[in-house]
């Protein structure tokens, strides 16, 4: 079986349309028989994120769908939840994609199974020093002390690092995504649909392809210098996805993209793959299972 696998399209940017017609086009004309977006794809309007699906129209194999968390950003009073739940798997029908995030899919002897994944900030890098309440809240101490709405969170300076005031970082899920619960609950209720959805489809497969928005190994994370960079480490994913497949034998290959860095190595019994688009850059990975 011949996949092709992108992500982080935005085609909501304005200077990442260009780059998404131009690979759309060519992902069409290629010979393969699954297609699979994972995450990204068009933001918080349904209408944009259809347009975008429909550019893959041409595409003569099975087309599957992984929300990421841009595409969950929701207007005031709205719910992130259902638009994973509900409005996006409405979406993918309309394109004539299947979102997996919804529902396993079993092609011959191969599983495909997807999730968003989310982050427990397991990833936040110990080295900055700063309170996890911050994480929590999505914002750095700089950012923080400088608006009045999280005046709350610099109170008490006593735990905070005087460098991480030079932190002006604001990861944004914080301003668009409403869950209605918290992040570690959201991440657990992914992270049991994850694990129902292995089982269901390796009673049928031999062989099961996963894929993913956020990262799900430590391992994949960038590493940067740039403290403003570090801080958003929290948000890239979390290593409780990866422990799910270490769970399951039949799972070759874990695809995923969020962190707009390619990176490929074997891990276990699968191979790791991010296909690191950039907002300029777009790119596949093409994957024989």
């Amino acid at each position: 079986m011949r996949i092709i696998a992108t992500a982080d399209l935005h085609y909501d940017i304005a200077r990442s349309r260009g780059p998404t017609l131009r690979l759309a086009e060519e992902v069409c004309d290629l010979d393969a028989d699954v297609l699979l977006l994972l995450g990204d794809v068009a933001g918080r309007d349904p209408e944009v994120t259809l347009e975008c699906l429909h550019l893959f129209d041409r595409f003569r194999g099975r087309k599957f769908f992984v929300a990421g968390n841009h595409d969950i950003w929701i207007d005031p009073g709205g719910d992130s939840v259902r638009r994973l739940e509900e409005d996006l798997p409405a979406v993918c029908r309309a394109a004539d994609f299947q979102a997996l995030d919804a529902e396993p899919a079993v092609l011959g002897s191969v599983g495909i199974v997807g999730s968003i994944g989310w982050y427990d900030f397991s990833f936040r890098p110990a080295r900055l020093g700063i309170p996890l309440r911050f994480y929590r809240e999505k914002i750095a101490p700089g950012a923080a002390a400088r608006l009045p709405a999280y005046q709350y969170l610099v109170e008490d300076r006593s735990d905070i690092p005087e460098h991480a005031f030079q932190i002006g970082t604001r990861w944004m899920d914080g301003e668009h995504a409403r869950l209605l619960m918290s992040d570690l609950d959201f991440c657990h209720r992914l992270l049991g649909r994850l694990e129902d959805h292995l089982a269901r489809v390796e009673r049928k497969a031999e062989r099961v392809f996963v894929g993913l928005h956020h990262l799900p190994l430590w391992r994949m994370v960038p590493y940067t210098e740039r403290p403003s960079w570090a801080f958003a480490s929290a948000f890239l994913g979390s290593e409780l996805f990866g422990e799910i497949l270490l769970d399951h034998p039949q799972v070759r290959y874990a695809v995923c993209g969020h962190s707009h860095k390619p990176d490929r190595f074997s891990h276990a019994h699968f191979e790791c793959v991010n296909v690191g688009c950039t907002y300029l850059a777009k790119r596949y990975e093409i994957i024989e299972l």
